[in-house]
């Protein structure tokens, strides 16, 4: 992966954007808190009517030992990450 750019918004939001395969990317981790979990997800069109690519640009992501550093600094268990739209994905740690 290229260009990893990761940003975070009051706490509750998480922001990335990154390079795989000469296309950008961009998705966001949104904290639920009535739910206890945090939701990764994209309005890119491409990845939302293709679950399994958007399933395939999820785990790129977050094998990236750039985002699981940031992660763990954070405290985020990737157990408590959700990926509602790609195939109701529950991301193991």
């Amino acid at each position: 992966m290229r260009s990893l750019i990761i940003r975070s918004f009051h706490n509750d939001e998480i922001r990335f954007a990154f390079v795989h395969s000469g296309r950008l990317y961009t998705l966001m981790m949104k904290w639920y808190e009535d739910q206890s979990h945090w939701n990764l997800h994209s309005y890119d069109q491409e990845l939302l009517n293709n679950p399994n690519k958007y399933r395939f640009v999820v785990q790129v992501l977050l094998a990236d030992e750039r985002v699981i550093d940031y992660l763990q600094k954070r405290k985020i268990d990737l157990a408590a990450v959700k990926c509602y739209e790609c195939n109701n994905v529950i991301l193991d740690s």
